[in-house]
Parts: C-alpha cells; structure tokens; sequence
C-alpha cells in the first residue's frame, strides 16, 4: 500500500465523507420503499364498485379509483332497467377520454354525441327487468396525471334517471 492511501486509511473520517454516506443511505431507502409500497399494490389499479339506484334502474360501475400513466385498465358498466327505458343513455363526464385512450367499447352503442364537454352513448331500449353490461377498455396517457371527474348518469333521452360520482386519480 503506498503511504498515500495508508494516511488516509489510519486518519479521522472527514465529515464531509460521514455526511456525504448518511446522504447515500438516505436516498436508497427512500428508493426502496416506493418500491416496497409499489410490490405491495398501493399505487396499483385495485377496482372498485360504485353504484346509484333509482326509480327507473339501477347503475353500477367497476373500475379503479387509482392508475398509472401507460398501462391499460377496463371499466364495466352494468345497467339493470326497473321499468322500460326507451331511449337510454349514458353520460359520461370528461374525465373518462380526457388523456385517456379509448381502446374499445362492448358493446358499440348506436350512437354517440357530446353534450356540454361530456360523452353522449346511446344504446337500444331496455325493457323491465333487463341488464346491460357495458365494458370499456382504456390505456392512460403518460403526460395525463392529477384527479378527473369520473362521474357517470344514466338518462332516457333526455331526463336523468340515476348518476353515480366517482374521481380518479392518475399517477405518473
């Protein structure tokens, strides 16, 4: 060992090298628990059910609360008609295509419009007693990241008959 090196191996620590590791171990750990949290599902797409009944029928949406910009996730909507429905149709606030792609909608609705910034899909009568369930498929935009309104209505053309109000969240 030359004596270069053996001086600084016999001498004091420097509080610069101390503070400088402290730094180091500091960073790693926080490092590691994004990770432990992100293979614990805390920033995961977990599902939830959120649901509205009214007079006329019942509304229910599955989808996750919580997404992460890039990866693809699917919203079911089942609709179960107390009376017959005409002419129902969804509303779906701007929040589920604003920076989202659409990938699919099972089944095509027979028309779409928007009404006031919102998504308009019309689908054939229902009839008492009937359910319809409605599945989208989405893949998050990776610049589109904060809180949206995920709220949905169902109307009979143009009378509200149920509204369910939900908000996600999208990660970075």
């Amino acid at each position: 060992m030359t004596d270069l090196f053996r001086d600084l191996a016999d001498g004091a620590t420097p509080r610069a090298l101390s503070r400088g590791l402290w730094a180091r171990r500091a960073a790693m750990t926080v490092l590691a628990l994004i990770a432990l949290l992100g293979l614990l599902d805390i920033f995961g797409q977990r599902t939830s059910r959120s649901a509205a009944a009214g007079e006329a029928a019942t509304l229910a949406v599955r989808a996750p609360a919580t997404v992460r910009g890039g990866l693809l996730f699917q919203s079911t909507i089942q609709i179960t008609a107390r009376r017959a429905i005409d002419h129902p149709r969804l509303v779906l606030a701007d929040g589920w295509i604003d920076g989202m792609q659409v990938n699919s909608i099972t089944p095509d609705a027979d028309g779409q419009t928007v009404r006031g910034g919102d998504l308009v899909l019309s689908y054939p009568a229902l009839s008492a007693g009937e359910r319809m369930t409605i599945r989208m498929q989405f893949q998050v935009n990776p610049t589109n990241v904060g809180h949206r309104s995920y709220d949905l209505e169902l109307d009979d053309a143009e009378q509200p008959l149920t509204r369910v109000d939900r908000t996600i969240t999208v990660l970075p």
